[in-house]
């Protein structure tokens, strides 16, 4: 086996790669590989997956294997990467793959390179001791170092590095390109123009209907009477909506296709939008933020699902980037917008919140009838691409069924009891508080503060935004070029807390306006680094269930957050309790990122 060049996207035509990580029990191997495949775009297998219901007993007993046990196994490993090579997918591999023979068994007429996780005795045996409940005892560890064969043409790596830095370095040693062929990058490039501004506007109108409340409290509070209870429930019940009806609307979703539910999600949340111009009271209030939040649950989900039909995994991660960049310009474009609608003196017989509310759902109404029309449902119905590259698209988004069935069996079933996701859930819960919490209250804070016409605070809220805008991008790309997550994630939560600590205890509008634009700013550069470690660290088995499960009830930090400010500003007077509270919330969710174990849990078998 000889270590070839990796990174080249899956090819149409010819040969695929495969790439072996390869090393003892407790060396780290799935941890790196799934790392390393999520950051390629390619097709990741376990080993363990191939095992039959008597090699998997063996060993839960503390019994090595022996080559009768190995090479059947062996064997339906090599099958299943000569299908996928079949199918023009490159694959990264899990696999111990101990002795030569069990190496050049998987490789035959294949092009594969192998990774060599190498670590000493005393350290493994170390690490699966701290492993509760890991099968592999010292008669396993013993019997697989003593038939090791180390590979004479590997890429040799130190398993005491942490996993996101021995990705780093295996994407480094093979100079992995980003790009592809220039047949491939002129083709993503169309894609993009032709799909991703009018995908962008979409979400910037939804992420608008959806904080324009925020400005709408400048007046409607004092006119309908509303406490900042009332309101800041109002505010966050939206994510009540959105948490029930997430799953339904998925479940709808591939019934009828992406681009007929996403058109009439638009339509519907731009009528409910735009009906909140007859609230007269708090049920009222409540009733049409919480259908609003049901109306768009489906949105975002089915943008994802809309954009895995036209772009490649390896392509996914930049345009997903693209798009969540909305949420932070939807609010430099609707601040000044918003301010503006409040002072206008036309619709006499309107409110100025009304105003705002009747005038800004109607884009969607309008962009949802567009969209039914505009977007193509799948490549194949474009009169835009050229016959190849539909062929081209056809080949690479195929999906890896089998990876899918048969990977992480001993995943299923209590997969919503592991501590890691939970744990995941609660960094989201934390991130989305003070989101949620900062961008619904930013104008009142400020208005309170300045007294300045809704104009202009609508023109000053757009600097918080902005700065969230710049860094989210630069931070997701800095965690992508150097492969780490967690450090990322934890160091925005900090500068998040230490930012909302500074809002709270300050009455100075500079101070202020510069802490809300940390906190936001921080908030939304967790987001990639975020999901990125998420999809890397959850067993594929339960990868659809636990995002679903992290994402819902991250949400719901998006109603605790705008409620719990407002309900301490009504006990005590201040802002600054409400805050302190969302301060500790991130310091949290940056603590959690730091002390889950991750997917060096899971265990590996020899």
């Amino acid at each position: 086996m000889t270590c070839a060049k990796l990174g080249a996207p899956p090819r149409p035509f010819g040969a695929a790669m495969i790439l072996l990580v390869m090393g003892v029990t407790g060396s780290g191997k799935t941890t790196v590989a799934r790392s390393l495949a999520a950051r390629l775009g390619w097709v990741f297998l376990e080993a363990d997956d191939f095992h039959p219901p008597g090699n998997k007993a063996k060993m839960h007993r503390g019994v090595p294997l022996d080559d009768q046990d190995r090479i059947p196994w062996l064997d339906a490993i090599h099958a299943e990467l000569l299908r996928q090579n079949a199918t023009g997918h490159h694959v990264v591999l899990a696999c111990s793959a101990l002795k030569a023979d069990y190496r050049y068994r998987l490789s035959r007429g294949l092009e594969a390179s192998v990774v060599y996780l190498k670590g000493s005795y005393e350290l493994v045996d170390k690490r699966l001791r701290q492993r509760t409940g890991h099968f592999a005892g010292e008669a396993i560890l013993a019997d697989q170092f003593a038939v090791l064969e180390e590979p004479r043409e590997a890429i040799v790596l130190d398993v005491a590095k942490p996993p996101e830095a021995l990705v780093a370095q295996i994407l480094s040693h093979l100079s992995a390109p980003q790009g592809g062929s220039p047949f491939e990058k002129q083709l993503l490039a169309k894609l993009r123009w032709r799909l991703m501004p009018f995908l962008f506007l979409l979400y910037v109108v939804a992420y608008l209907d959806r904080i324009n409340v925020g400005f709408a409290a400048l007046q409607m509070k004092d006119q309908l009477g509303f406490s900042d209870t009332v309101y800041g429930l109002g505010a966050g019940i939206f994510f009540a909506g959105y948490f029930l009806f997430q799953v339904p609307s998925n479940m709808v979703l591939q019934r009828v296709g992406a681009r007929p539910w996403i058109a009439l999600l638009m339509v519907l949340w731009g009528v409910i939008s735009s009906s909140m111009f007859l609230i007269h009271s708090p049920n009222s209030f409540y009733l049409l933020r919480f259908l609003l939040g049901a109306a768009e649950a489906g949105f975002v989900p089915g943008v994802i699902y809309y954009l895995r039909r036209w772009f490649p995994p390896a392509a996914r991660g930049g345009v997903l980037a693209l798009f969540m960049t909305a949420g932070p310009v939807s609010g430099i474009i609707g601040g000044p917008i918003s301010g503006a609608l409040l002072d206008w003196q036309g619709l006499a017989a309107l409110a100025g919140w009304q105003k705002m509310f009747l005038l800004e759902g109607i884009p969607a109404i309008l962009l949802g009838i567009v969209a039914y029309h505009y977007l193509p449902e799948r490549p194949e119905d474009t009169h835009w691409l050229r016959a190849e590259e539909r062929t081209w698209l056809a080949q690479n988004l195929a999906a890896p069924k089998p990876t899918v069935a048969r990977t992480s069996s001993r995943a299923r079933g209590l997969w919503f009891a592991s501590p890691l996701l939970w744990g995941f859930a609660l960094i989201d819960f934390g991130l989305n508080t003070c989101t949620y919490g900062v961008t619904m209250w930013l104008p009142s804070v400020l208005k309170s503060l300045t007294g300045m016409s809704n104009l202009l605070l609508g023109v000053l809220s757009m600097v918080p935004n902005l700065v969230a805008v710049l860094l989210m991008v630069l931070v997701a790309a800095h965690s992508d070029r150097t492969v780490e997550r967690r450090w990322h994630i934890a160091l925005s939560a900090f500068c998040g807390a230490l930012a909302l600590l500074a809002a709270g205890y300050s009455s100075a509008v500079s101070i202020t306006l510069a802490a809300f634009s940390i906190a936001l700013a921080a908030s939304s550069s967790m987001f990639g680094p975020f999901w990125a470690l998420v999809t890397a660290a959850l067993p594929e088995a339960a990868a659809a269930g636990g995002i679903a499960l992290v994402n819902a009830v991250g949400n719901l930090g998006g109603g605790f957050g705008p409620f719990w400010i407002g309900r301490l500003r009504d006990l005590t007077g201040s802002y600054r309790a409400g805050l302190v509270t969302v301060a500790m919330l991130m310091f949290l969710a940056g603590a959690f990122t730091l002390v889950l174990e991750g997917p060096r849990a899971r265990s590996e078998s020899p």
